[in-house]
């Protein structure tokens, strides 16, 4: 063989070489577009869950907040009964079919007379007011909050207690004020007191 056609030979293992390179490359650009549009596709088909348990959340809410109200108030009668029931199995269904979906409900118990409760969490809780009681402690939840496959969903909202600052300085001085007012009020109506007798 002469050079001619060893360079013809090497000349065509190397295209053979660049094209079989370019192959591996093709191959794994599409293994890597498959495993994004497969990522896509199970992101559209949480986030599409997402949105429709959102949507529920607030149908949850008044079925239960019937439950709660409907307990108390429940008639004797045998239909009423019957007609509580079946709400109160739909609101167990309903929450048995969203939690298999992923959805649980965020933690916030109210703090009790023994100071027991959750402690308020930003990343879980939304404050809708403060009130007096243990610092940073939850006092009540306004309206429940949850988590859907580890995200939360809607944060809990809730009111949590604040101590009050009752600095003595202030506190004389106020109750030095109110000293003199009464001081004051009793002296008005002594002297009214004493025209009327005139």
């Amino acid at each position: 063989m002469g050079k001619k056609a060893n360079d013809r030979i090497n000349e065509i293992i190397g295209k053979n070489k660049e094209l079989e390179a370019q192959l591996k490359r093709a191959v794994a650009d599409y293994h890597n577009l498959e495993k994004r549009v497969s990522e896509g596709r199970s992101e559209l088909t949480s986030f599409m869950g997402a949105e429709l348990v959102k949507r529920l959340l607030p149908v949850l809410d008044h079925l239960e907040q019937v439950v709660d109200r409907g307990r108390p108030i429940l008639s004797e009668r045998s239909e009423s009964k019957d007609w509580f029931r079946g709400v109160e199995l739909a609101v167990k269904e309903l929450n048995q079919v969203l939690q298999s979906e992923g959805l649980d409900e965020i933690s916030a118990d109210p703090s009790t007379s023994l100071g027991t409760g959750s402690v308020f969490d930003p990343s879980l809780h939304e404050a809708v007011d403060t009130k007096d009681g243990e610092d940073n402690k939850i006092i009540e939840v306004v309206r429940k909050g949850y988590n859907l496959n580890g995200k939360v969903l809607r944060p809990a909202q809730v009111i949590v207690g604040r101590k009050q600052d009752n600095h003595p300085e202030e506190r004389n001085s106020d109750e030095g004020s109110s000293m003199e007012d009464s001081g004051q009020a009793r002296m008005t109506e002594n002297e009214g007191s004493e025209g009327s007798t005139n």
